[in-house]
């Protein structure tokens, strides 16, 4: 398969099971940008009354085609059984989860060269969006009250 980026396993989370077309096209635009590869997909569905069942992509109409790509690639099973358990306990009633393991394609140039150096990566954190939306509200408010006065107040 050659050299790979790093990985991501997004976990995404529907309400009433409304995974729409146009969640699946935005992921099929990024990939087709060659931002990321989609190597893997598992989506669990736990029902009104908390049976818990795992689908490929596959099953789906609008997701065929991915699922085909997927498939050429070799990768599937990145998530198994255990994964969809421990999914489907944490998920509430009547949803639907989407797990997609995408390749950082825009990385592995960068992930090659650590492993050649002999490096690993030794921490990843993705900042939840809440934070950066807190993080973004803060830096408004300063550039306000710096805009009102020197010291910090409004005047």
């Amino acid at each position: 398969m050659g050299e790979l980026g790093p990985v991501d396993a997004i976990v995404l989370g529907f309400p009433g099971h409304r995974l729409t077309p146009a969640v699946l096209e935005a992921v099929d635009e990024v990939e087709a940008r060659g931002d990321v590869r989609v190597i893997d997909m598992l989506i669990v569905v736990k029902d009104a009354h908390g049976e818990i069942t795992h689908h490929e992509i596959s099953e789906y109409d609008d997701l065929r085609d991915m699922a085909a790509e997927v498939a050429a690639r070799r990768m599937l099973g990145l998530a198994g059984e255990n994964d969809v358990e421990q999914i489907g306990l944490i998920m509430p009633a009547d949803s639907l989860v989407v797990v997609i393991f995408v390749e950082n394609v825009w990385a592995r140039e960068v992930a090659v060269r650590i492993r050649e150096a002999g490096g690993r990566l030794l921490s990843y954190t993705r900042l939840p969006q809440a934070t950066l939306d807190d993080m973004e509200e803060q830096i408004e408010t300063s550039a306000a009250y710096g805009e009102r006065g020197d010291a910090g107040e409004p005047t």
